[in-house]
């Protein structure tokens, strides 16, 4: 049993940098809030965090763009439209800092791939739009009206370069263009589980125990760290 434990705790030591960035890490929000949910996006260092109120369409956002330079915009959009137009007709929020080093965060209509992220009016009303930039980090604050009862997004986030306060063409590799998906605003409650008898692990006898324990142990890591990892170690 102790080496058992020996094993797990080192390997859990080499699995915890790649298994612990997720959103749910991250509370240091300067608006001081706290997000009921998050998810990881798959391009560009972002995530998204939210708090919605279905019944009235409030949603609030808080979405985070990280490895990004004073140099550079970010954005975070809904796409009304759909996702294969991707930036026509996405309504964004744009966010980068200025010369004189102060935050500028507003709205943007995107109408055609040669913007360069002209001030506009939403299509959904927007409140508490603000920007911060920190520790090679962009966060956007917001909170926009949607129809109620709204149960999924078109989202769409990007980046680019700023010149002379103006932001200018993002790149096209592969993790811009495919920057967007879906968002799911509501998330499906776990199923509840049934209550029983007692467990079959606390009636059987305490080796059943220790090489079940040892078969979920070398699954979990096998999954999270990769199996070559695990076969050095182990065996």
């Amino acid at each position: 049993m102790l080496r058992l434990v020996l094993v797990f705790s080192l390997l859990f030591t080499l699995c915890l940098s790649s298994s612990a960035q997720t959103c749910h890490t991250y509370k240091s929000f300067s608006n001081n809030l706290t997000y009921s949910s998050c998810n990881d996006l798959p391009y560009l260092n972002s995530s998204i965090y939210w708090n919605y109120n279905s019944s009235s369409g409030s949603l609030q956002i808080a979405y985070r763009h990280t490895g990004i330079t004073a140099s550079n915009w970010v954005a975070w959009a809904i796409n009304p439209i759909g996702l294969q137009s991707a930036m026509i007709g996405a309504q964004a929020l744009v966010a980068f800092q200025l010369s004189n080093g102060t935050m500028r965060a507003y709205t943007s209509k995107i109408t055609s791939y040669a913007t360069t992220l002209p001030e506009d009016k939403l299509q959904y009303d927007v409140s508490n739009l603000t920007a911060t930039y920190a520790n090679s980090q962009i966060i956007i604050y917001a909170t926009l009206a949607l129809p109620s009862n709204t149960t999924t997004i078109n989202q769409v986030w990007q980046e680019g370069p700023v010149s002379n306060d103006i932001p200018g063409a993002h790149p096209l590799a592969p993790d811009n263009t495919n920057s967007k998906g879906t968002l799911h605003l509501i998330s499906t409650p776990a199923p509840s589980r049934r209550s029983g008898t007692n467990s079959i692990a606390a009636s059987s006898s305490r080796s059943s125990g220790r090489m079940l324990t040892w078969v979920l142990l070398r699954f979990w890591l096998t999954m999270v760290c990769g199996w070559k990892l695990i076969h050095v170690i182990l065996f």
